[in-house]
């Protein structure tokens, strides 16, 4: 166990050491659709909350998104753990930061409803848009899940139908 934690720390110190910055946070995302915003039929349960982590290394953006859904008793879902990473471009203009990200976003479900389900893995793209004063970071940020590859053939017409939006607040770590 000693070795593998040396390892990771010599690994993972070449990468802090250039990282231009470091966020933690939270996110707050809507889940809802389109049509419930416009009916304004929304409510708290239409509404996931977790964490949120950043690393940006020049241009380049690694980020990871813990959220929790509690159990949908409508939909005979169990609570979830959902897990939305992605690796992307990001680009910082004077207070403004810009970016575009892919990747795997994994789900476990959770509790004695959730026993025996198997791990989901996906796809998702994401995009941020956040404003920096100092060591805080404030932002919108959208992602959209692919069951495949062939969702990228229309992916605004998808994201209209259900996009899924919210807001983040970071705190620059380093």
């Amino acid at each position: 166990m000693k070795k593998l934690l040396v390892l990771f720390l010599v690994l993972a110190l070449p990468i802090f050491a250039f990282a231009s910055d470091f966020q933690l946070g939270a996110v707050g995302m809507y889940t809802g659709t389109i049509e419930q915003l416009k009916a304004k039929d929304v409510q708290l349960d239409d509404f996931t909350f977790g964490a949120e982590a950043r690393l940006k290394l020049s241009f380049f953006q690694v980020g990871t998104s813990l959220l929790y859904y509690p159990a949908n008793v409508d939909m005979l879902l169990p609570p979830y753990l959902v897990a939305l990473t992605d690796v992307g471009l990001s680009v910082d203009l004077s207070l403004l930061r810009l970016g575009v990200g892919l990747g795997p976003n994994f789900s476990i479900a959770l509790g004695p409803e959730g026993a025996g389900q198997p791990a989901s893995f996906g796809l998702n793209m994401k995009l941020v848009a956040d404003v920096n004063v100092g060591n805080i970071s404030v932002g919108l940020v959208g992602f959209y899940y692919f069951e495949s590859f062939n969702d990228l053939k229309n992916v605004g017409d998808k994201f209209k139908s259900l996009p899924w939006f919210g807001i983040t607040a970071l705190v620059k770590v380093f």
